[in-house]
């Protein structure tokens, strides 16, 4: 036989034997594995099953986490921009309230006093207060969405904060037109501010629970 045609068999020969080991290896944990059903319970066996199972999704997820993980992403970030836009109504609510009530309050030097050096101030209060409560509605809207449930309390607080900025608008147009008689003015400056506490103490009522102030005649 020439060296070369017993190199090749030599090589065949370790390619042969060298499956057989490894699956021989196999084959006697195969064989200790046959022996072990007849001791352990048919549990341990599909507790396996289940863990190989769970391994294989885990690997499926994996593959795929990356887009999930980029969904979650966005929608987070959406949600986040939207429940900003949300919790920005109590913020706007503040604007209306203050000037509106500091307009009756100037409008109050202004008729006592005969203070006409204070009419341009009550007419910029009054613009900023039209234009903070037609602002804080729509931030309200914006809160709830198009939603008309609710109980009485949610309900009065909704429709008395549109006719907050109903009225706002009338007084804006009021101011603007410089009448001689302030006589309209003043009415309609003086239910505002009753609509304005009268919104705050049902704010309250949603946000802190009923008879928030404690009073038991209420």
């Amino acid at each position: 036989m020439k060296p070369i045609q017993l190199l090749a068999l030599v090589c065949a020969s370790l390619l042969w034997v060298s499956p057989v080991h490894a699956h021989g290896d196999e084959a006697h944990g195969g064989a200790e594995s046959a022996a072990a059903p007849a001791t352990t319970s048919p549990v341990n066996n599909s507790g396996e099953a289940q863990e190989l199972s769970n391994g294989a999704s885990g690997d499926a997820h994996a593959s795929g986490g990356h887009d999930e993980a980029s969904g979650e992403t966005a929608n987070v970030n959406e949600e986040g921009f939207v429940g900003v836009l949300k919790r920005l109504h109590p913020a706007t609510v503040h604007f209306p309230i203050a000037l509106f009530l500091m307009a009756a309050l100037a409008e109050l030097f202004v008729g006592k006093r005969r203070e006409a050096s204070l009419e341009p101030a009550v007419r910029v209060l009054i613009y900023g207060g039209a234009g903070g409560a037609v602002i804080a509605a729509i931030f309200g809207w914006i809160h709830t969405g198009l939603w008309f449930g609710g109980d009485t309390a949610m309900q009065l607080h909704r429709w008395n904060g549109m006719l907050i900025a109903v009225l706002g608008l009338v007084l804006a147009a009021l101011a603007y037109r410089r009448p001689e008689s302030r006589t309209m003015l003043r009415i309609a400056l003086v239910s505002m501010a009753v609509l304005i506490l009268a919104q705050g103490f049902l704010g309250g009522e949603l946000a802190h629970g009923q008879n928030h102030l404690g009073l038991s005649w209420l």
